[in-house]
């Protein structure tokens, strides 16, 4: 009888570390394909990937990622995971599918924003465009030109207002134009900033975030779900 445990705790002994081993390995493949179709789709300048609790959650931190045209300073999330499949190396699952839900936190610069808009990749008709961020909110300068039926507006315009955080976006809100110094009627603010709105579309991000708060500070805003980050796991990195 003392041998036949023996014999039973020997083999538990051996098998805890292989299972481990496999279950750190899923875990290493996965991160290693989240970070890669991450690097695809946002073109960041830093990915780290923390996989956790056998593939089912992920720590994720990005630095100068890409959404909707504009740089973001910094990203993290966290994540919940779909069921890991037999072969994690599937041919690349789209991130949408890889990542469930998740909470996060992004850090958007103004001088990201005003790089986006003096690239000339925005559409909207503005030129000279630039943003100040403050706790107050934001304040803006530049040119705008939009043909209206048959009358053409270029305005050298004045905004202010506030930046909020709606479910699909970030958008320009309680704005006040001014044009020569005198106040713009609301036919004109809402062409404005619908040129703008959303200034950052959530539907850019190629998966499910929640944010439930947004804070301005001094040079840029912060938006959070409250990410709780994972200190143990398997770990992929990657540096531009």
């Amino acid at each position: 009888m003392k041998i036949k445990k023996a014999l039973i705790c020997a083999l538990a002994i051996a098998i805890i570390p292989a299972a481990q081993s496999f279950a750190g390995e899923r875990e290493m493949a996965a991160a290693r394909e989240i970070g890669s179709l991450l690097r695809e789709e946002l073109s960041p300048e830093h990915v780290e990937v923390i996989v956790a609790d056998d593939g089912k959650r992920a720590w994720i931190e990005c630095a100068g990622a890409v959404i909707s045209g504009i740089r973001i300073e910094s990203m993290k999330l966290d994540a919940e995971l779909a069921e890991l499949p037999a072969n994690i190396q599937d041919g690349g699952m789209e991130l949408s599918h890889r990542i469930t839900s998740s909470r996060g936190e992004i850090v958007l610069r103004e001088r990201d924003v005003n790089d986006y808009f003096a690239s000339g990749k925005s559409t909207g008709g503005f030129s000279e465009l630039r943003f100040k961020f403050s706790p107050q909110g934001y304040s803006a300068e530049g040119k705008f030109e939009a043909d209206v039926v048959i009358i053409k507006i270029n305005l050298d315009l004045k905004a202010k207002g506030r930046l909020g955080l709606k479910q699909d976006g970030v958008y320009l809100e309680d704005t006040v134009i001014y044009a020569e110094g005198i106040k713009q009627p609301e036919n004109i603010t809402e062409l404005v900033t619908g040129r703008v709105n959303p200034l950052l579309p959530f539907s850019k991000i190629p998966f499910p975030v929640s944010f439930s708060s947004m804070t301005m500070k001094n040079g840029e805003a912060l938006l959070t779900g409250e990410p709780k980050k994972i200190d143990v796991g398997s770990v992929w990195r990657w540096n531009r």
